[in-house]
């Protein structure tokens, strides 16, 4: 199901470039849509914490599948902002149950068992510009909306005839409860938290205008809309990669890496692509994507390791909450254009948000040495 759910989410940033709509109002509909969507995340993890079912995961990938694909029926740009906005309340129903259920099934390899649930989406997320490109390419945007298909299938198909569901077992925790354990560790959870926000702010960023950073770069259609998959699947090779080594590698040392290591290599991506080397640019960029999504699945585990007794709410925050205040990422990409003459365009911007991860990284530092003690 995140799988599937992912392939959805980046539909509209290859639509905004094949169907020449506005970059900055693109850029503003998706930093407001994934704010408004993602802030809830909170509250839908609080929701999966208390409610037992199949409700909450059936909705969400009826709702990130329908909207998603119904983009290319209109370039209102009005219209496109409700059906984003709707395709991210589907995300956000979906994300906090799903950590929990995957964190949970791992057992003492929680960190393992959610990389490889990350690593699903991931791969998902990574196929799903090329997917919409080359769909509307032959068949047209009116028919985007059959892209549908498949989430709708999986989520009936989930609805009766599957036996996951979401806290099968365990106390149920009312919000008093819930806001009092936020409250005596709130400290660790606030500087996890940060970290989520600057990490994904930069790479929020990359995701939207990669595609339109190729394109200004002169690189055809197939390479533009395969830009994200190649990122996307190296990020995922770098989860799986991470999983394997959290129980070798402290969760702290794995993040700091994660966060400062993939600087050199995004620079010369960007200087690659620059000049137009095509192998050199594909090349680091899998190396920054590999790095820079190493710590993605440890950074949800120590908070659930931190509140234990509340996973999806902690989920949510680390995930949703952390990812709605991400959201001007695009944004001031888009506003800092061309403001480094070195990196003309949109790379400036990259540039400019690429010092986000590296604070995220001394944050990192304030950390408790022991997660476990909570």
């Amino acid at each position: 199901m995140h799988f599937i759910l992912d392939i959805f989410m980046g539909f509209f940033s290859i639509y905004f470039v094949i169907a020449h709509l506005d970059p900055t109002r693109s850029a503003l509909i998706a930093s407001i849509a994934i704010f408004a969507g993602n802030i809830i995340h909170p509250l839908t993890g609080y929701l999966a914490d208390r409610i037992k079912g199949k409700s909450i995961l059936f909705m969400s990938l009826i709702l990130a599948s329908i909207f998603s694909s119904s983009i290319g029926l209109t370039t209102n740009y009005s219209i496109l902002f409700i059906m984003v906005i709707l395709s991210r309340i589907g995300s956000a129903l979906f994300h906090p149950a799903g950590a929990t259920i995957s964190s949970l099934a791992g057992g003492n390899r929680s960190s393992a068992s959610l990389a490889i649930f990350a690593t699903t989406g991931t791969i998902g997320y990574s196929f799903s510009q090329i997917l919409f490109s080359y769909f509307t390419k032959y068949l047209g945007f009116r028919n985007s909306y059959l892209l549908a298909i498949p989430g709708v299938i999986l989520a009936l198909y989930y609805l009766f005839f599957s036996k996951v569901s979401i806290n099968t077992e365990g106390q149920t925790i009312k919000l008093n409860a819930s806001l009092r354990i936020i409250k005596e560790r709130f400290m660790p959870l606030l500087l996890l938290y940060f970290v989520m926000v600057f990490r994904s702010a930069f790479i929020m960023a990359i995701n939207f205008f990669i595609a339109k950073i190729f394109k200004d770069w002169g690189f055809g259609r197939l390479y533009y809309s395969s830009a994200n998959m190649i990122f996307m699947l190296s990020s995922a090779c770098g989860l799986l990669a991470a999983g394997v080594l959290s129980s070798k590698i402290k969760a702290k040392i794995l993040l700091t890496i994660s966060l400062t290591a993939f600087l050199p290599f995004f620079l010369i991506f960007l200087v690659a692509g620059f000049k137009g080397n095509l192998s050199l640019t594909y090349l680091f960029l899998i190396l920054t994507g590999f790095i820079l999504y190493s710590g993605h699945a440890s950074n949800i585990t120590m908070g659930q390791k931190i509140a234990p007794e509340i996973t999806s709410t902690v989920s949510g925050i680390l995930m949703g909450f952390a990812w709605a205040t991400s959201s001007f990422g695009p944004t001031i990409c888009a506003l800092s254009s061309n403001s480094i003459p070195i990196f003309p365009g949109l790379a400036s911007g990259l540039v400019i948000l690429s010092i986000l991860p590296l604070i995220a990284g001394f944050l990192v530092q304030f950390l408790p040495h022991t997660i476990q003690k909570y």
